[in-house]
């Protein structure tokens, strides 16, 4: 974990070593938490996302990574697609690496529209409604989120409201069983402009999971959050640790997630 962390901060510093500096409009100062602004219509970006999360005491480990194209429809008004790929690894055993180690992966793709209501610079308070449709080979999932931010001087403070519904189908021995989740998310996080390009903030994600009208989780994770913007291109980079876990356990203990975007 310690080896991939520097490794991050080393492709994030030579990157922002070689590139000139201005701001751009549209870029994002957290990693977890959304903001209200949308792309103008007809511009064009290209995102990747890449997500690692890991828990030492079970050995779990799990890398996501999308692809997203994003696009502006009409005025306040943008949409994208993806290509999602995951790759988890778990010692079933809940112990040292051994035979019990399982990996697997899984692939989707998913569609986004984000609808921006009230803007966090012209009006008292930023908001956006956001939707999100994932298809996968067995699971079908949606996401509503409700977006809400404000830009004062330097500072950006945001605010989401999250609800995710998931159906899961799997087959054991022959026959395939249905199974249905509900993801309920606050996160929040506050960001301070350094300078034209580099942003500074904290973020916090407060997740609780039902299953079978059974709450089976409830955990807090919060952390730190570095941005960079140019005029073509920016890059978050967010470390969340597990700070409680008032319900189950988690299955992860760390969070962190690098995205990079550029404008077409």
């Amino acid at each position: 974990m310690k080896k991939v962390n520097i490794f991050i901060h080393c492709v994030v510093a030579i990157v922002i070593a070689y590139t000139p500096s201005s701001l751009h409009a549209n870029e994002r100062r957290f990693g977890f938490v959304y903001e209200s602004s949308v792309l103008s219509p007809h511009v064009r970006e290209l995102e990747t996302w890449n997500t690692y999360r890991t828990h030492s005491k079970y050995f779990s480990r799990r890398f996501d990574q999308r692809f997203e194209y994003e696009f502006g429809v009409v005025n306040n008004l943008m949409s994208a697609l993806y290509f999602n790929y995951t790759w988890k690894l778990a010692d079933s055993s809940q112990g040292a690496l051994n035979s019990g180690t399982v990996a697997s992966s899984e692939a989707s793709i998913s569609s986004e529209w984000k609808y921006k209501v009230m803007d966090r610079t012209a009006d008292a308070i930023g908001m956006a409604l956001y939707g999100e449709a994932t298809l996968g080979l067995n699971e079908v999932e949606f996401e509503g989120k409700l977006i809400f931010d404000k830009q004062i001087e330097k500072f950006l403070v945001a605010a989401n409201f999250v609800i995710e519904h998931e159906s899961e189908a799997e087959v054991e021995k022959g026959a395939v069983l249905n199974e249905t989740s509900q993801h309920y998310e606050i996160a929040a996080g506050i960001a301070y402009a350094i300078n034209n390009n580099f942003s500074l903030g904290i973020e916090a994600r407060s997740i609780h999971k039902r299953k079978d009208n059974i709450t089976t989780l409830s955990t807090l994770y919060a952390g730190s959050t570095l941005s960079y913007s140019a005029e073509n291109w920016w890059v978050v980079l967010s470390l969340l640790p597990e700070l409680s876990t008032s319900k189950g356990t988690a299955a992860y203990q760390t969070e962190s997630r690098l995205l990079f975007s550029f404008h077409l």
